[in-house]
């Protein structure tokens, strides 16, 4: 189905592909637990997305495979920190931040406004990077794997909006201030709900 047709160019490629992993390791992992069935379906969600966005039957594409890809991130963070942390641990953790590099290029590729395929591959990096300082140190925090990858989604939301201020020369003073705002509030109420005695899987 994503194939056809055959010679269409594949913008949201690496997004099919991360996606196409993250669902057989994630549907692997929960395969005796109660979150089987949800998996599937957000995992079919996310796929029929992606194949609409591919097949130009969706009018605001940037839009909607945003919408994707921050599902596939957190599918991706909800599937690392439900992992054995004790097995390829390194392996895993560069898995996320290459998916993570190659999510927000493709993304970046998709938004219509500018196209500076330089700039954004090294945005793409940029934040690729802070996302894997994040990713090490919530990695560490007994909080769970729900808050734990809430936490990661939170900053994959606030860096998109950041990126494309970017380009778009939107980014100012009172713009960064209430991001930070919104951020530390959020992340600060996730904080104070989540289990602390929880041990990370």
């Amino acid at each position: 189905m994503y194939a056809r047709p055959l010679f269409d160019r594949y913008q949201t490629g690496f997004a099919f592909i991360i996606l196409l992993l993250v669902s057989l390791l994630g549907m692997n992992i929960v395969s005796d637990s109660r979150l089987f069935f949800p998996a599937l379906a957000v995992f079919s969600y996310i796929f029929y997305i992606l194949l609409g966005v591919k097949g130009y039957l969706f009018v605001k594409r940037g839009r909607l495979y945003y919408l994707s890809t921050l599902l596939i991130f957190y599918a991706l963070f909800v599937i690392f920190f439900l992992s054995n942390k004790s097995e390829w641990f390194l392996a895993k953790y560069l898995g996320v931040v290459i998916a993570a590099f190659l999510l927000f290029r493709a993304w970046l590729a998709l938004v219509t406004s500018f196209n500076f395929p330089k700039r954004e591959a090294i945005a793409s990096a940029i934040a690729a990077l802070l996302v894997a300082q994040m990713l090490w140190a919530v990695t560490i925090l007994p909080i769970g794997f729900i808050s734990s990858a809430t936490i990661l989604l939170l900053l994959v939301f606030a860096l998109s909006d950041f990126l494309v201020k970017h380009f778009t020369g939107g980014i100012s003073r009172i713009f960064t201030l209430q991001h930070l705002i919104f951020f530390t509030a959020i992340a600060a109420f996730i904080f104070f709900t989540s289990n602390w005695s929880a041990v990370a899987l």
